[in-house]
């Protein structure tokens, strides 16, 4: 007689003797095949689980019972998260990695900054989406910015003034010139992202009373009839050009800072105002004649803020930058700038450029000289929002601790005004 199979697990006993056997049947005796039994509805009936993992029929506790056969799909959700995490470390070191390479052939002058720059503004134009601005780390900060912001525009803008803003970003200073009554606002950037959150900034704005225009275009690179001719709804010549936070990009080379100055000069009117925000040159020179020779990428900063140099070329030149353009740095600004590459405004450098093209130096002042000047015709102006945000710990106006370096310090305002027509 043929030995018997192992009885499957899934097998009744009584099912398996009937396909193959008892221990005692002889070998010609053949299984006994059954009938299928004939599938109708039934009322549905309870199933009671044992200790032993069977089930009984609950209408007759005498009839056998049957086991139960439970599947457990194995749980992949710790390791799915793990290997999210894994593969999330990676694509971040590959990026810091690509950008540090990048940076690299930005100092050596292999590349252009603009690319870099760009493609920070369109990533943070992103992740400013999902976050929220009142979490910010450096919400104290931000408050001091634009209380400068609003200052400036207050003091040199005027009721039905037509406005360009250079690298007008994602459209934040919309508001302000809202509360300076102005007739139209043409803002440009080099950031498709930022242009098109702009627009959606302006279009959530019901009581904004003056024209809008936002276009794509290179600032600092190019004439600026490139970016505008598709737009002749604008009004020029302008009676004020801003240029907030970003002038900075375009000392990376004489060409760029002069193209950038020609824009400024030949879209405004005689008597206009050119003014701005960038970073202080004369602090930053400060900074570095604190630190040895020997350090090969001098560097400085605090929790908030960092600002590396590529080179220690300042120091070797005995406390000189080689050349007024192309001092290049990277600059770090917790939850809002990742070390992108910035460059020196020597600001008698901007000042002696700024002649040749018909501007007047009319005003530079450091952030902090600025707001104490300036803070005490604005106490009654701003919201009370807004005066809480500028409220130090001590109870009066301003920023502290690491904020303030990396504000009132690291910044200067300027102002210019065009006092004739420049020669090409």
């Amino acid at each position: 007689m043929a030995p018997r199979p192992e009885k499957p697990v899934w097998m009744s006993q009584e099912d398996y003797d009937r396909q193959f056997g008892s221990v005692g049947e002889s070998n010609d005796e053949k299984p006994v095949k059954t009938a299928q039994p004939e599938i109708t509805e039934a009322a549905p009936t309870e199933v009671k689980e044992d200790l032993t993992g069977t089930a009984t029929n609950g209408t007759d506790g005498n009839e056998t019972a049957k086991p139960v056969f439970k599947i457990h799909k194995r749980k992949h959700a710790r390791f799915d998260h793990e290997e999210r995490q894994r593969k999330q470390r990676i694509q971040k070191m590959r990026e810091e990695q690509l950008k540090k390479h990048e940076i690299e052939l930005a100092a050596n002058r292999t590349i252009n900054v603009d690319q870099i720059v760009r493609q920070h503004y369109n990533e943070r134009t992103f992740i400013a989406n999902r976050s929220r601005r009142n979490l910010s780390p450096i919400i104290k900060l931000r408050n001091f910015n634009n209380a400068i912001k609003y200052m400036l525009i207050d003091k040199y803008t005027r009721r039905g003034d037509v406005v360009l803003e250079l690298g007008c970003g994602k459209g934040g200073d919309l508001r302000k010139y809202g509360a300076a009554d102005i007739s139209q606002f043409i803002g440009i950037d080099i950031s498709n992202a930022s242009i098109q959150e702009a627009h959606k900034r302006y279009r959530s704005m019901k009581n904004l009373s003056f024209q809008v225009i936002l276009i794509t275009g290179d600032c600092f690179g190019e004439s600026l009839g490139v970016a505008v001719e598709p737009f002749p709804e604008c009004r020029f010549p302008c009676d004020v050009v801003s240029v907030q936070f970003c002038l900075h990009y375009a000392f990376e080379t004489e060409e760029k800072a002069r193209r950038a100055l020609l824009n400024v000069s030949k879209s405004l009117r005689i008597g206009g105002h050119f003014f701005g925000t960038i970073p202080d040159s004369e602090f930053i020179r400060y900074k570095l004649n604190k630190i040895g020779k020997d350090m090969e990428k001098p560097s400085w900063g605090n929790s908030i803020y960092k600002v590396t140099f590529e080179n220690n070329e300042y120091a070797k030149n005995d406390g000189e930058f080689p050349s007024p353009f192309g001092q290049m740095y990277t600059y770090w600004l917790e939850d809002a700038i990742d070390n992108v590459p910035e460059y020196v405004v020597p600001f008698e450098t901007l000042r002696s450029l700024a002649d040749e093209y018909g501007l007047e130096l009319e005003l530079q002042m450091p952030f902090n000289k600025f707001f104490v000047e300036e803070i005490p015709h604005w106490v009654d102006k701003f919201s009370p929002r807004m005066r809480e945000g500028l409220q130090r710990s001590d109870g009066k106006y301003g920023v502290e601790g690491d904020e303030k370096e990396a504000a009132s310090y690291f910044y200067t305002v300027f102002v210019f005004r065009k006092v004739r027509d420049c020669v090409e």
